[in-house]
């Protein structure tokens, strides 16, 4: 579950670091690179080439999190964009300065090869995610068992069915649903793992046909290793899963939770829109009526 706040805002006014902040980390600037909702700059230190970031107010509440995890891969041998030095604030704002990580996104010629490659690395990494300790809960992430049991959703519900009538009609079906797959799971008692959070195409780097690069883990979190598939499969990247499976074979009970926990993330950016003001989420409402194979009895379509 993500959450946002109004200072997000206020950073997209902000359209370079100062340069208090260029002379604090003695680099200049190469180019803008962007970002969700954390920011990006290619900057340089005499012949070396880093990241600068401007982290945005919601995530500086779980820096730590993410500057340790990326510290512990790092020492695993893992190409991450591990923290230079120490963070620095300035006006207000959290700034940091991170490796340079090479290297281009795989080639989509053909993408259920990429997929299926993509899976099988996401197995690796979890074998070394899965052995990292001192990790609980990232901020106020919750684990779909979380989602689906709190009843205040169904409340929210109603209070914008009169307005978003078809929209809100299609949450609260695959919310019943998937309430009635996990309702004998026994999830709250499975301790989980970290997870990346967000293992797509475009947050991978490749330099000469091997990994250079894990970009992104502003969405890593405490979860199911199911949790994962998420974004990584989205409902339809089947090959991932498949990949991931030839490495590391999921359980009967995963296989069948594998929709539900997608459902959950979907429903909870949907209410999470909701209670913002913003509205019926058409994004994730589209992708709650995303089919596929691997959804077993859940590909029913909705009526």
């Amino acid at each position: 579950m993500r959450r946002y706040n109004r200072r997000h805002d206020d950073m997209e006014t902000a359209t370079l670091p100062s340069e208090a902040v260029f002379r604090h980390f003695g680099v200049r600037l190469v180019e803008e690179l962007g970002g969700r909702l954390n920011r990006h700059w290619q900057v340089e230190r005499g012949n070396e080439r880093f990241v600068l970031r401007l982290w945005a107010p919601v995530w500086v509440e779980t820096m730590d999190y993410e500057v340790r995890l990326l510290e512990r891969l790092a020492g695993l041998g893992w190409p991450v964009a591990s923290i230079v030095g120490e963070p620095f604030e300035w006006d207000g704002y959290t700034w940091s300065l991170s490796r340079f990580l090479e290297g281009e996104p795989a080639s989509l010629e053909n993408p259920a090869k990429e997929q299926r490659r993509r899976g099988r690395l996401l197995a690796q990494l979890h074998e070394d995610l899965k052995t990292l300790d001192g990790f609980g809960q990232r901020g106020v992430w919750r684990r779909c068992e979380q989602i689906l049991a709190d009843e205040t959703l169904d409340q929210l519900l109603s209070e914008h069915e009169a307005r978003h009538s078809e929209g809100i009609g299609i949450i609260r079906w695959h919310l019943e649903r998937a309430r009635g797959r996990t309702a004998e799971m026994d999830l709250r008692n499975q301790s989980g793992m970290v997870i990346h959070g967000d293992f797509t195409h475009w947050n991978l780097r490749f330099s000469g046909g091997q990994l250079s690069g894990i970009l992104d883990f502003e969405l890593a979190h405490l979860d199911h290793r199911v949790g994962e598939f998420a974004l990584a499969w989205r409902g339809k990247y089947d090959e991932v899963v498949l990949g991931y499976d030839e490495v590391a074979p999921l359980s009967e009970q995963e296989w069948q939770l594998l929709t539900p926990i997608w459902w959950a993330f979907l429903i909870e950016e949907s209410c999470q829109a909701l209670r913002r003001g913003e509205g019926l989420d058409e994004w994730s409402t589209k992708k709650l009526l995303q089919r596929s194979p691997l959804m077993g009895t859940d590909s029913a379509e909705f009526r």
